[in-house]
């Protein structure tokens, strides 16, 4: 029951497509790439002493990582290098060797092999992270055609799975670390969609490049890609990565790991770090699924892209662990309403209070016409997210997955965007945002514990409000020095563990700019110490 994490996609704005078309540039790739094989590698294969976990097995969950020591929160757990890199199945048009998206008006063609890149110097270009010596070589016989840009994008789902294949020939340790994988190729030919999905963009594509491979291994590879790849990559990147020894956790709903992967370093390594403490014994745990939305979404992806169905305590449980993630309101009393059986499709939905039921297919098309009324609204749409969480406050609990997801948007708008920077917001806009902010953390601290990304990032943005409120009340005289004091240590406890947790990030990620942030904010708050004397 192997499967990764995914990152939820994010809203684009809608790109000005009357640009000037065919400014394409052929790189010169020939001195890049030379010697794939010779790329640096991560050192993997640790001493079994200084492993603080163990690969068990249950007829259940198959095989999955167990701690064999206390393991402190925060504590890298793995560190491995990509067995293979390649471009996200149903992508757009990207670089093959780094995974940006490119303008189809104006690329760069490698001079091998023409297919598209970002630049004739691509980072990627010569690895086999990106876009080696030995997929140029076999490319040179596939001559992308510009002229069908609908085709081209289409073909790039064939890419990652011939990348593996690749390798059975080219570095055959990393081809047994794959072949090791689970692939489910029983469950997948039994379903009526994946396996003629994958014959059609994947077999059938490989076959008219004249590229001659076993029909079952190219389903094999596909599966292995499906159940075990991660997304990797910054906001804009395209990619999905195999590793070896991380596709073994185990998967939760309340996952006890979180992970990040260095793009810019030798062959891509992920860490997982323990984002909670781990007793001796503890199951090693990540979440296959989107932790931000509610159990019947979270477990319907699970059944169907990861092929298992997930039991685990925040699915049993109808309030998710006390989150009320998935309830909506009772139209006759508000009470909570929560399904009868979480773990059962099909079973009824009952308010907490009064005899209101629900059925499921009532359920499902409620959720379906909301969803899409929500993914209207434009990324950074404030009136558009508040408008959402007042109209159907009577509907949804106040902390369903919906308004979970708006409030994470609203979080993160209000003090970056046109009309509503921090520093000209109004009070009455600075304690909504605080509202906000506190309302996320509070699920936060259940569903993803401890140093999470999505806990390191709100604790920031909480921090930007209550200090522009603290300093307008200092100015204006409204404020104790006992107050001052005590609102700043509060503020200093949020910048520093925002700092700590985001700190584990890349240093020139979005998270890792906001740790660096954090960290200066820390600093200018120490000048206040001259006023109130020591905060901490």
């Amino acid at each position: 029951m192997n499967k990764k994490s995914h990152k939820k996609k994010q809203k684009r704005r809608n790109r000005n497509d009357g640009r000037n078309k065919e400014n394409i540039i052929e790189a010169d790739v020939a001195t890049k790439q030379n010697g794939d094989a010779k790329e640096p590698q991560i050192e993997q294969d640790k001493p079994k002493q200084d492993l603080c976990y163990e690969i068990k097995h249950s007829d259940v969950m198959g095989r999955y990582l167990v701690a064999t020591r206390d393991i402190k929160a925060g504590e890298v757990i793995i560190e491995a290098p990509a067995v293979v890199v390649g471009p996200c199945s149903g992508c757009g048009l990207i670089c093959l060797g780094c995974y940006r998206e490119l303008d189809e008006t104006s690329l760069t063609k490698c001079v091998g092999c023409k297919w598209p890149l970002c630049s004739s110097s691509c980072q990627g270009l010569g690895k086999y992270t990106g876009h080696s010596t030995y997929e140029c070589e076999t490319l040179k016989s596939v001559t992308p055609d510009y002229s069908n840009i609908e085709d081209l994008k289409d073909s790039y789902q064939a890419l990652a799975p011939l990348r593996c294949l690749l390798l059975k020939k080219e570095d055959p340790d990393k081809w047994a670390a794959l072949s090791a994988m689970e692939a489910h190729n029983d469950i997948r030919r039994a379903r009526g969609d994946i396996w003629p999905m994958n014959d059609r963009n994947v077999v059938q594509r490989l076959k008219k490049w004249d590229l001659e491979y076993d029909e079952e291994e190219i389903h094999t590879v596909c599966g292995i890609l499906e159940v075990n790849a991660f997304e990797v990559g910054v906001s804009g990147a395209n990619a999905r990565a195999l590793y070896d020894e991380a596709y073994l956790l185990a998967h939760d709903c309340t996952p006890s790991t979180t992970h990040t992967d260095a793009e810019g370093r030798p062959a891509r390594p992920l860490t997982v770090r323990a984002s909670i403490p781990h007793r001796a014994g503890d199951i090693i745990s990540l979440c296959y699924a989107y932790t931000l939305q509610g159990t019947l979404k979270r477990r319907e992806h699970l059944r169907l892209s990861k092929f298992f169905e997930c039991s685990c305590l925040r699915c049993a449980d109808p309030t998710e662990l006390g989150t009320a993630a998935s309830a909506f309101r009772c139209p006759r009393c508000g009470a909570r309403v929560l399904p009868a059986d979480p773990l059962r499709a099909p079973a009824p939905w009952r308010c907490a209070r009064c005899p209101y039921e629900m059925a499921a297919a009532a359920v499902l098309l409620l959720l379906q016409r909301l969803t899409d009324e929500y993914e209207q609204i434009d990324a950074n749409d404030v009136a558009g997210f508040e408008s959402f969480l007042t109209k159907y406050r009577n509907v949804l609990h106040d902390s369903h997955y919906l308004f979970l997801s708006a409030k994470h948007s609203l979080s993160q708008l209000y003090g970056k965007v046109s009309d509503f920077m921090i520093h000209e917001m109004s009070e009455e806009q600075l304690n909504r945002k605080v509202e906000i902010c506190r309302d996320l953390m509070k699920v936060f601290d259940v569903i993803e514990p401890g140093y999470s990304r999505l806990r390191g990032i709100t604790l920031y943005e909480l921090h930007a409000p209550l200090m522009v409120l603290t300093t307008r009340d200092f100015e204006r005289k409204a404020i104790t020095k006992e107050n001052l004091r005590n609102r700043l240590k509060e503020i200093v406890s949020y910048l520093s563990e925002s700092a700590l947790i985001l700190g584990f990030e890349p240093r020139h990620s979005p998270e890792g700019l906001m740790a660096g942030a954090a960290r200066h904010a820390l600093s200018k708050i120490k000048t206040w110490e001259h006023i109130i004397g020591k905060i901490s």
